[in-house]
């Protein structure tokens, strides 16, 4: 997440609310939520205290607007990627946008981490997450239904429960990434990719084996 200058009055408003909240995202990726309050993410932002306030009025105000846009960026970012592909070139496009491969993304799954705690004790952050979820699951079960139509998955896949089930163990090992820097490696992470689309592909756990498990991280 890269730093940039707090915009100029000329600005819009939705210019210098974005930055704002871009800060608090960053507090938050960088150095944990509990250091997030108002005070913190002036100083990120390049501005005065009474200027966050202004935009938002509380520490849980400017929680909840990081977290919408966390979940819109990260959106974003996957229609963008994937594009006009479909099938099981969009899933897998949609996954590696998912999984950390890189800075950015490992940013944004520290943010996720945070806020779906802040999601058992906030029902607005709890209706986000919810929301990010099913737009990501409903987005996966799209791709599921073309690549069945077009014959690159296997017919005896049960398309609802299977794309849950992808998503659920692609969170899985997202959330394991956040504590094993070795599983964050290209490899290891393509490997795990290669056995989900492998069994999608032949509908058999055989499939699931990729490389040496007893050698391969």
């Amino acid at each position: 997440m890269k730093e940039t200058s707090f915009p100029k009055a000329a600005e819009t408003t939705q210019q210098r609310r974005d930055h704002i909240i871009q800060a608090a995202t960053r507090v938050i990726a960088e150095d944990g939520l509990s250091t997030l309050s108002v005070r913190t993410v002036a100083t990120r932002s390049g501005c005065s205290r009474g200027l966050v306030e202004h935009y938002f009025r509380n520490k849980t105000a400017l929680l909840i607007a990081s977290n919408d846009w966390a979940n819109r960026v990260y959106l974003e970012r996957v229609e963008a990627a994937v594009s006009t592909m479909s099938g099981l070139e969009a899933l897998e496009h949609r996954l590696r946008n998912l999984i950390p491969y890189n800075d950015t993304s490992h940013h944004e799954w520290k943010v996720r981490i945070a806020f779906w705690h802040q999601g058992s004790t906030i029902p607005s952050v709890e209706e986000s997450n919810n929301r990010s979820f099913y737009s990501v699951y409903n987005a996966i079960l799209a791709d599921m239904r073309q690549a069945q139509a077009k014959g690159e998955i296997a017919t005896t896949i049960p398309l609802v429960v299977t794309s849950e089930l992808l998503l659920m163990t692609v969170i899985g090992l997202c959330v394991c990434c956040m504590n094993d820097s070795k599983l964050r490696k290209k490899a290891p992470l393509d490997r795990r990719l290669a056995m989900m689309m492998g069994f999608l592909k032949t509908g058999d756990v055989a499939a699931l084996e990729v490389g040496d498990p007893t050698k391969d991280y």
